[in-house]
């Protein structure tokens, strides 16, 4: 196995896009300073107050258009009353960026930004306004509380949690997931490859750097576990900014997302003898951990009391992402406009998100589900993740889902719509 580089997509990009500001990257943020993992949060039991089974039928493989989603199912149950809340509240695991694009495409670009509550809102495209729903409040992370904890609490109806922490968590948070984002997790480790000969993950162990990352992280639980990277090795003090990395001119391996913070390094952020330079990473599926990143999870009791409506809501949910991948220009863009009201220290650029979108494109990120639509889960697969992370959390003293077949459900993707 070789580590994945994107120079080639940098170059393009940067060849074909006049390169915008990105958003700044000091530690100054419109929230607390960041304490929890960009897409794993820590276990609900130790946050203070911050991811069932029926196959779906194949979609056709000509994708959808939105037309067809508004039309394809009825709004109302019997054709009177609402069978979906009016509003919906969904909880996502970071500040807005492409890889949230199909939740953000449900409300579009003129919704409403709120730096005082860190968040974006508005009305339901019309096209996806089924079962009564009309508005959509979009979340970004809690730094002092688990997306799991959000959910317990009610202060969330979904929320974005990868499929590891669903399994891990779900032994004590009665959680399902209910339909997929992306595919393929871009969450990733990366080095500078003038300092490190890794061409294999058991070489990260062999380098003996710090690997910095949020803590609570399953992938890192997962790595020492495969002999990839020791327990000495494990530094859980990143927040998510390039401090550390620029402060060490690159002596760290630090955890990041392939979708952004590649081209970021390799073109914006000054950290290798005050000039970008290019870095070499992992995802974490390249290491063979094959996680849902950011699946769309509910309580059980909440699933249960909105049936009717995800029965509706899923699919056009679903179709949202389609529309979002076929045209991602819009969101994107809004993105940038909504980090730069929030005032943190997370930012886009025009760029940056061109570089995210071909590599999603370009890796798979964003592919159908076997069954052909664009929203199930492989079960094969998340039994395979969930006989890997047993183990570990045994040892841990932890009490997981006692079976895979309890944190996920296929049955709200039945007529989803595929790429």
């Amino acid at each position: 196995m070789k580590p994945r580089t994107t120079m080639a997509i940098s170059l393009v990009t940067a060849a074909s896009l006049v390169l915008a500001a990105c958003g700044s990257d000091d530690e100054e943020t419109a929230e607390a300073e960041p304490t929890a993992e960009e897409d794993t949060a820590a276990a609900a039991t130790d946050a203070p107050a911050d991811a069932p089974t029926t196959t779906a039928p194949a979609a056709d493989d000509t994708a959808e258009t939105a037309e067809t989603a508004e039309a394809a199912p009825t709004t109302m149950a019997g054709g009177d009353e609402p069978v979906c809340p009016s509003k919906l509240v969904i909880q996502t695991d970071w500040f807005p960026e492409l890889e949230h694009g199909g939740t953000y495409q449900l409300i579009g670009p003129d919704g409403t930004i709120s730096k005082d509550l860190v968040n974006y809102s508005g009305p339901v495209q019309p096209q996806y306004a089924v079962g009564g729903l009309e508005e959509i409040e979009i979340n970004t992370i809690k730094f002092d509380k688990a997306n799991a904890s959000v959910l317990l609490d009610g202060e969330a109806d979904m929320a974005y949690i990868t499929s590891a922490d669903v399994i891990r968590d779900a032994g004590s948070v009665d959680m399902v997931m209910i339909a997929k984002t992306l595919d393929k997790d871009p969450q990733m480790v990366m080095w500078d490859p003038a300092q490190f000969d890794i061409q294999a993950p058991e070489d990260i162990a062999a380098t003996g750097a710090p690997v910095l990352h949020f803590p609570g992280a399953g992938y890192i639980d997962y790595m020492i576990g495969q002999g990839y990277m020791t327990a000495d090795q494990s530094d859980p003090s990143y927040d998510g900014s390039d401090a550390k990395f620029v402060a060490t001119n690159g002596g760290v391996i630090q955890q990041g997302f392939a979708t952004n913070e590649v081209f970021k390094y390799e073109n914006e952020i000054a950290w290798k003898d005050g000039a970008p330079a290019d870095v070499d990473f992992f995802t974490v599926d390249d290491l063979g951990f094959r996680n849902y990143p950011a699946a769309i999870t509910m309580m059980r009791s909440r699933m249960e009391e909105l049936d009717a409506c995800l029965r509706l809501l899923v699919p056009v949910m679903q179709q949202a992402w389609i529309d979002y991948l076929n045209d991602p220009t819009p969101i994107t863009d809004k993105m940038i406009e909504i980090n730069e009201v929030h005032d943190g220290f997370w930012g886009l650029s025009e760029s940056i998100n061109a570089g995210g979108i071909a590599l999603v494109e370009s890796d798979g990120f964003a592919v159908n589900s076997p069954d052909g639509t664009y929203c199930s889960f492989d079960e094969a697969r998340l039994q395979e993740l969930y006989e890997k992370l047993a183990p570990i959390y045994a040892e841990q003293g932890v009490d997981i889902a006692p079976s895979v077949d309890t944190v996920f459900t296929n049955e709200y993707c039945a007529g989803a719509p595929g790429r």
